[in-house]
């Protein structure tokens, strides 16, 4: 039967409110410490396993081709991490990006990449190779000189080498990045602005950052059938040709989306409709089929 208020006393209303909020009385305290605790415990377990992962070579790099506007010649590959989990067995980068993020590792991480991508990419010296940027890494004063000590180090020519900046990253310092940034390109290598058109902000980012490239995020190509999607994608081109930047479209997976990448006027493409990432064997057979090797 339901408990009708307006027939208790005072007293008991007093009551049914103290249970409604608190539980009755037998009703056990739940602490929330030991819950926060677990967390981070697990927090710190995840940070560990994720050290151990780079110090044990369980990361590795996958490259998926950057071709011409009509598919002909490879110019470039994109390196795309992955990492061999011990138990969970292959993760992409989407498994586990955030959470570098979250625990503070992208120096870390961007370092690996940095160093296992231009050190494979040797045995390719006919095309250039685009690594993966966070704009935390620029907020550290050690990232221009660990990049350019890198390629030093490695014998790697850096006029090979271009940063995508994931424009999803949020940049709070332009002074300090495009700083940074133009040391970069004193060096040779160049600076794109990937994932363009879904991130913070991007004509503040065209108009503030020193770039050589922009590539147009993969949501735009799948959707050139839709009037407007197509239309941006014509805009964007129009502008980054206007500020003399070279242009990729991502995601490019059917022959008409070539075509109309193509006509539209961009200059690279890059997606399934070429190749999915590939190891480096599988790479190097593809640049022979090319006729590049």
């Amino acid at each position: 039967m339901p408990i009708r208020p307006w027939l208790l006393s005072g007293p008991a209303i007093g009551y049914l409110r103290v249970c409604r909020w608190f539980g009755p009385p037998s009703s056990p305290v739940v602490s929330t410490v030991p819950d926060r605790r677990a967390r981070k415990a697990r927090m710190t377990d995840w940070k560990s396993d994720f050290l151990t992962a780079i110090d044990e070579d369980q990361l590795y790099l996958l490259y998926q081709p950057q071709m011409t506007a009509d598919g002909a010649r490879m110019v470039a590959v994109e390196a795309l991490v992955r990492w061999h989990h011990p138990t969970d067995g292959p993760l992409g980068s989407g498994a586990f990006v955030d959470k570098v993020e979250q625990h503070g590792l992208e120096q870390e991480l961007g370092a690996w990449v940095l160093e296992a991508a231009c050190r494979e990419a040797l045995a390719w010296p006919q095309i250039g190779l685009a690594v993966n940027v966070s704009a935390q890494q620029f907020r550290d004063e050690r990232f221009v000189g660990g990049v350019l000590g890198t390629v030093e180090r490695l014998g790697f020519d850096p006029t090979r080498l271009e940063l995508e900046i994931v424009e999803s990253t949020f940049i709070d310092d332009f002074e300090v990045t495009s700083a940074a940034i133009d040391r970069l390109r004193a060096a040779g290598i160049r600076i794109a602005l990937d994932d363009f058109g879904t991130g913070y902000s991007s004509l503040t980012y065209l108009r503030r950052l020193p770039l050589d490239k922009i590539k147009i995020d993969q949501s735009f190509v799948r959707e050139i059938d839709q009037m407007q999607s197509a239309a941006i994608v014509h805009a964007v081109v129009a502008l980054a040709r206007a500020l003399g930047l070279k242009i990729t479209a991502e995601g490019v997976e059917t022959e008409e989306q070539q075509r109309f990448m193509k006509a539209a006027g961009c200059h690279y493409l890059q997606g399934y409709r070429f190749a999915r990432p590939l190891d480096p064997q599988a790479l190097t057979a593809m640049l022979k089929d090319l006729g590049q090797a």
